[in-house]
């Protein structure tokens, strides 16, 4: 492979760059005479004039492009010499005694200065083309390092494989056939066209499946391939192909050696986004098994004693219903209406949670206003509690907030549900509702006796720690739901105890894109 990699074609030079050349080499010849009439003139180096043109054909070969230029001013200055300093002067004549061997020797030693001095240009250009490419290498480490997802990952091996070959390209994740991404960054418009084109997709697919090089790179007599396609592979696992399309159809193996190492580095940075996405879901599995395991504690923790309760109350009306007077009678019926309707309220609960529990279930948010939610949640509340007060604070300007209006008015009844019957307080209850940049957030504040300071960071868990505090203020399931409902919602859920006595419980919703971070340490209004 390493014979035709070689074989790079010479880059194809516009006009206007070979005749900026050609002037540049004319007037070097020129400066280079006149200066050697002058000092010959004035009798300073007139036994060594064929230095002055090896200088001047020194700074041709630095200053223009490949050998061909030097090698013309090695040519014209041994000319030169023979010319104008030579007798007879102002006339060729090659046929003087010695004169040949001379004329042969000067110029080897003038061709040969242009072609060491044009090897050494060649070797600094590469030299510093090598360093650009290594500081590229550690750019593109680093950006990789702060990927987060796969697309972002192909976009900056696309941008960096753009910028260190100087060539369009292409990637594949996955299999060129039904690629999951792939992305384009091209010199020229067509270029796309061609990585389009039915042999180079095929090629590429190739690359993919057979898990080697393809195209150019390994065949370049093959008959209208264009692109080089090299995959993104490890030992065990194919993840995708890179494209690459030169002007010159070639690559040079250096070129190719270092896009191997590119590609290595997107290699470890696609396996350590699979080994990230593996633990999230994971972590999501065990949230999950700890969410049902929490719901079946507080289930049966909560439905016990109200099914108890009717239980009893029935056992007693049908055993002692001719012993039972109206008030003891109505006391019971009264009794048995509470506890079904909590019990009404607990299978609400569970249709909200299994609403946003499946696997593949996802919150459907619809714009909604702020103030309707909070008026239909204070007044179903107030339904089970008319003897209860709810003061309501909402912001003056229209907050529209995407949401599940069902969901959100399920918190909303559950906290403010939760405030009323285990605050130990008589006191009203208070519902506020402010905006902070882009961030609707809903407090409700009661002024009893707060909660138990040890299980403040554990009471939406629903934990067997949380269960104590469950016994405490009776929270149930409702809290556990209502985490889970505002975290489908890509919102944030806490609680505290407030300088006034009694708790605040907040829950944030983003009003547009993710969740800000929101300062839960400032203290809440009494």
């Amino acid at each position: 492979m390493r014979d035709y990699l070689r074989q790079l074609k010479s880059v194809k030079l516009s006009p206007s760059i070979i005749l900026y050349d050609l002037f540049k080499t004319i007037l070097i010849f020129l400066v280079a005479t006149s200066f050697a009439l002058c000092v010959v003139e004035m009798k300073v180096i007139i036994d060594n004039i064929f230095g002055v043109y090896m200088l001047a054909v020194a700074i041709t070969s630095v200053i223009t492009r490949g050998y061909i230029w030097g090698i013309l001013s090695s040519v014209g200055g041994v000319i030169a010499v023979n010319f104008f300093f030579t007798y007879p002067y102002f006339a060729i004549n090659f046929s003087m005694a010695g004169y040949p061997v001379t004329f042969a020797l000067l110029l080897l030693m003038s061709v040969l200065t242009s072609a060491l001095t044009t090897r050494v240009k060649k070797a600094a250009i590469l030299s510093a083309m090598r360093e650009r490419r290594a500081e590229n290498l550690t750019k593109m480490s680093n950006a990789l390092l702060s990927a987060n997802t796969l697309n972002k990952v192909i976009e900056i091996t696309l941008d960096f494989f753009f910028q260190s070959n100087h060539c369009s390209v292409v990637a594949y994740l996955g299999n060129p056939e039904n690629p999951k991404i792939k992305l384009f960054q091209t010199l020229k418009s067509q270029d796309e066209l061609i990585f389009n084109s039915p042999l180079e997709l095929k090629l590429a697919v190739d690359a993919f499946t057979k898990n080697e090089v393809c195209g150019v790179v390994l065949n370049p007599k093959v008959q209208n391939c264009k692109g080089s396609y090299i995959p993104i592979s490890s030992e065990n696992k194919v993840y995708g192909v890179i494209g690459l399309l030169f002007e010159n159809d070639y690559v040079l193996l250096d070129t190719y050696i270092f896009s191997e190492i590119m590609i290595s580095q997107t290699i470890l940075a696609l396996e350590r986004q699979a080994i990230e996405e593996k633990a999230q879901q994971i972590l999501l599995e065990k949230e999950k098994e700890k969410m049902r395991s929490n719901l079946l504690r507080a289930v049966s923790h909560d439905l016990r004693t109200p099914l108890t309760c009717i239980l009893g109350a029935t056992t007693t009306l049908q055993e002692n219903k001719e012993k039972i007077n109206e008030v003891t009678f109505d006391q019971l019926l009264s009794d048995i209406h509470h506890d079904a309707q909590w019990l009404i309220h607990m299978v609400e609960n569970l249709l909200s949670i299994t609403k946003i529990s499946s696997e593949d279930a996802k919150v459907k948010k619809q714009d909604e206003i702020v103030e309707e939610i909070v008026a239909e949640s204070v007044s179903r509340i107030l339904k089970r509690f008319p003897n209860s007060t709810i003061n309501v604070s909402v912001p003056e300007e229209l907050l529209i907030v995407p949401m599940d209006a069902t969901l959100i008015e399920q918190v909303l009844i559950n906290l403010l549900e939760n405030a009323i019957r285990h605050s130990g307080t008589s006191l009203p209850v208070r519902l506020k509702v402010s905006k902070e940049q882009d961030e609707a957030i809903f407090t409700v504040t009661d002024y009893g006796k707060g909660i138990d300071p040890t299980k403040v960071s554990t009471i939406f868990e629903g934990k067997s720690g949380a269960v104590s505090a469950d016994a405490n203020r009776g929270l149930g399931i409702g809290l556990s739901i209502c985490k889970t409902i505002i975290l489908a919602h890509d919102g944030r859920i806490f609680a505290k105890n407030h300088n006034c006595g009694g708790a605040s419980f907040t829950f944030v919703l983003p009003m547009k894109g993710d969740l800000r971070n929101v300062n839960e340490s400032k203290n809440t209004y009494c």
